[in-house]
């Protein structure tokens, strides 16, 4: 059984592992709204791997974790991809945010993201950072509610076929 790194209601936050890359993968299927907004593209296999191996320069797979987000009733809802100490030292970096569609509007990202950086902080985190592209227009409101700052903007990058 995988360690309980916080709960947020029904909600129970683990380390994710390679064994849970199947899950995840149908999980990045069923947000593939989100997905093609980010990136212009499906959900490709590739993903999963890219979760658990894409990370910032300078660090290492002992900073970074997947976390998936289990409910008892409904399995997998949601996955994280969080880098500790990025970009700069106490200083947490959320790079993935993702629940399922069915699940979304309903107080549950509230109640992860809050959990989120209760625990965080009492790890070490003063600061949580996160890149929010500019179309992903819900995700801006969202932020902005959970009382997120806007520290820097920058111009579009092409990834995949969109520009972010």
């Amino acid at each position: 059984m995988k360690r309980t790194l916080f709960q947020a209601n029904e909600i129970e936050a683990s380390e994710a592992t390679s064994d849970d890359g199947p899950a995840l993968q149908s999980l990045f299927e069923e947000c593939a709204d989100f997905i093609e907004l980010t990136t212009g593209l499906p959900p490709a296999p590739a993903e999963v791997q890219s979760l658990f191996t894409a990370l910032p320069e300078g660090k290492t797979y002992d900073d970074k974790l997947v976390i998936r987000l289990l409910s008892k009733t409904d399995g997998l809802v949601g996955v994280m991809d969080v880098v500790r100490d990025y970009p700069e030292l106490e200083a947490w970096w959320l790079g993935l945010m993702l629940l399922r569609p069915d699940l979304r509007k309903l107080g549950r990202g509230n109640l992860v993201i809050r959990s989120l950086m209760e625990w965080a902080a009492a790890n070490g985190a003063k600061w949580i950072y996160l890149a929010v592209v500019a179309q992903n227009v819900g995700a801006r409101r969202f932020w902005d509610r959970m009382g997120f700052d806007t520290v820097e903007t920058r111009p579009p990058a092409q990834i995949g076929r969109a520009h972010v």
